[in-house]
């Protein structure tokens, strides 16, 4: 159900990091530049790879170090994944065997995070709602990635074809196996946006937030509604040999969301957005939760400063009741009951 042992060493200013964590709500107190994001990124870096804070990896290894190093060991399944990261690549170990795939890393340790750009789910640009459908799908269709990864094959060899000025017979022998991948991406998305939307409206029930209007998720397959996908390719194919990239498509996807009709990011304040992408990914978590082998974690990075006092209470009340393992960081101490730990310049003590 959690993770029960956390080792971060070489990892920003983190300094010796063995915690034994709890299996519910483990809140990580202290000041603004203690290092408390630090433990929640190293516990993203072993899931995901790479960090949410920083696309270089440099910035990430402490200053000194020649690479960082994570280790952790689940309690449900005493499974132990260990990782190493420095500027030159990655090492990577689950139960003692060398592992050269992320993937298996992700499937260990899912997880959900919310920080402060989550709001980006809302009034961002649609890659970010696409790899939140992608993200559950990965966790909940076992045969997802290789599908996923199949249609971003022959999407890289048509736009490389394009940009050759291939004939159109190469053209139609990229785009036959093409669209096959991509319908099923459509379909597979589909489903799961409605799964979002069906979750949203109960955890919107449960957790009593004050949003507005008529909430609407819907997903947009990326081409035009009147078309199936095999006539939008072959439609757009003389335009977009003339750009040199394909313009229609699953990339070009999105999870619309909208407000009494009108879109969300548009007549939200930015709370409420707030309280809206908090929404779908708890949608997200208790998806993954159902489906998932293994139960995922939730990061939450200051939620105190995210969330009034209301809206922060009813979040804690819910979670506790939930028996999942969830994250904390806030410069507050906890309200509610839970494992918590001081952090101070990169050190971290538990508080009995």
């Amino acid at each position: 159900m959690s993770l029960a042992t956390l080792s971060i060493t070489g990892l920003r200013n983190l300094i010796g990091v063995d915690i034994q964590a709890g299996p519910g709500v483990n809140w990580l107190e202290g000041a603004n530049g203690a290092g408390k994001t630090s433990v929640l990124e190293a516990i993203y870096l072993l899931a995901r790879g790479r960090s949410f804070r920083s696309q270089r990896i440099a910035s990430v290894v402490q200053h000194g170090a020649e690479q960082l190093r994570v280790v952790a060991c689940r309690r449900d399944n005493q499974r132990r994944l260990g990782m190493e990261r420095s500027v030159g690549g990655w090492r990577g170990r689950i139960d003692g065997v060398d592992t050269q795939r992320l993937s298996e890393f992700a499937q260990a340790l899912p997880l959900v995070l919310m920080e402060p750009d989550s709001h980006r789910l809302v009034d961002g640009g649609p890659e970010a709602r696409r790899q939140f459908l992608d993200w559950q799908l990965f966790h909940v269709e076992p045969h997802y990635l290789a599908l996923w990864r199949r249609y971003a094959r022959f999407l890289k060899q048509r736009n490389a074809a394009l940009k050759a000025g291939a004939q159109d017979a190469v053209l139609q022998a990229i785009e036959a196996p093409m669209v096959l991948a991509g319908e099923r991406l459509n379909q597979l998305r589909q489903s799961q946006a409605d799964a979002v939307a069906v979750q949203f409206e109960r955890l919107n029930a449960e957790l009593h937030f004050r949003l507005p209007g008529s909430l609407v998720l819907r997903y947009r397959p990326g081409h035009p509604a009147e078309l199936d996908l095999a006539e939008a390719v072959s439609g757009y194919r003389e335009r977009d040999r003339e750009l040199g990239y394909t313009r229609r498509g699953p990339h070009r996807a999105d999870l619309v969301l909208t407000c009494s009709g009108r879109p969300a990011a548009e007549e939200l304040s930015r709370g409420q957005q707030k309280l809206l992408a908090l929404l779908l990914l708890l949608a997200n978590l208790r998806l993954v939760a159902d489906a998932a082998p293994v139960a995922p974690l939730l990061l939450l990075d200051d939620p105190v400063s995210e969330l009034d006092a209301p809206h922060l209470e009813l979040l804690l009340d819910w979670l506790i009741g939930q028996g999942l393992q969830v994250w904390v960081t806030a410069t507050v101490a906890c309200p509610r009951p839970a494992t918590v730990f001081h952090v101070e310049q990169g050190k971290i003590r538990p508080v009995v």
